[in-house]
């Protein structure tokens, strides 16, 4: 909250008047009992009554005593001093250390604005990261080239049954060699990621709900592999393949499996009606029209699956859409 008065503070001072605003009322009343300020002519506007600004100083002053210092140093760095939200990077700007290299964006927001949720406005030659992490598998001996020697991600898939790629891991990273996957299948729930009986020289990997970044990562680093998305079918295993599509600048792409109209009397409500747009699928359509959805779970049993996947990928056409 002192930001907030300090720099209704330093506008009444620099400008003699401010708008009144749910933030500043409580703080704006008890200056108008302190006879500093008054109503204008115009509604919901503020101003300092003659007299008063030795009043407004002394505040500003008992609230920040090197107020003039800082409002310096964020003019200095562009940032304005009536404006709340500037005050909080002024821990950042008084720190002696500078970071460098690679910080968690929470922690820089943390130190330099309101709480790590909120974005900081102050700049930082440290690269930010949100620290992803992808997991998945793979069944064609791919390495990934590190600055501390390759690693198999095939041998590592045998070992621990999964890799998994940090953000800082890729950053790092200067690229992939060995055998490229020829394919690589997105799945949204965990059960397909470690159960799914893969096609050949397939790499499968999570991406869940938002937290897809990481799986764009590698699609982007492996553009000469066909995609599909394999998820629920409902309204958010949709969403997930257009998010994916639209940061891999790749075509859109649901595998939906041939004999999905099977498990049509297995399905779950979805409360609502959805839309499978663009995806033209007629289970998909009959579910989103009906409010109902299947779990992508139900499928992994079926010992056809494995051949329909790698079907499907046979059937991608020349721009990776499904014919």
């Amino acid at each position: 909250m002192n930001d907030v008065e300090v720099a209704l503070l330093l506008r009444l001072i620099e400008t003699g008047e401010c708008r009144e605003s749910a933030r500043a009322s409580s703080i704006l009343e008890r200056f108008r009992l302190a006879r500093w300020v008054e109503p204008a002519r115009r509604p919901g506007l503020w101003k300092v009554r003659p007299g008063a600004s030795d009043g407004l100083r002394s505040r500003l002053t008992e609230l920040s005593p090197f107020w003039d210092d800082d409002v310096r140093l964020l003019r200095a760095n562009r940032l304005d001093p009536l404006d709340p939200r500037s005050h909080q990077a002024l821990a950042g700007l008084k720190a002696a250390h500078q970071p460098e290299g690679l910080l968690h964006r929470k922690t820089w927001n943390s130190a330099t604005s309101a709480g790590s949720k909120r974005a900081s406005q102050l700049s930082t030659t440290a690269r930010l990261t949100d620290d992803w992490s992808v997991r998945g598998r793979v069944n064609c001996p791919t390495v990934l080239l590190t600055p501390h020697g390759p690693v198999d991600l095939q041998a590592v898939t045998k070992s621990l049954g999964e890799f998994s790629i940090s953000e800082r891991g890729w950053v790092a990273a200067q690229g992939f060699s060995g055998k490229l996957p020829c394919h690589i299948l997105t799945v949204e729930n965990l059960s397909p990621l470690v159960d799914l009986t893969l096609p050949a020289d397939t790499m499968v990997l999570f991406s869940q709900g938002a937290a897809v970044e990481g799986a764009a990562q590698l699609l982007r680093a492996i553009p000469s592999a066909s995609w599909m998305h394999f998820g629920d079918l409902d309204a958010a295993g949709v969403q997930i393949a257009l998010r994916l599509a639209r940061l891999t600048n790749r075509p859109h792409s649901l595998y939906v499996p041939t004999f999905a109209a099977e498990y049509l009397p297995r399905r779950l409500s979805a409360q609502q009606a959805w839309s499978c747009d663009p995806f033209s699928a007629p289970v998909l359509q009959e579910l989103s029209s009906q409010g109902a959805w299947l779990e992508q779970e139900i499928f992994i049993l079926d010992n056809r699956l494995s051949a329909d996947i790698e079907s499907a990928f046979s059937s991608l056409d020349d721009h990776g859409a499904i014919r």
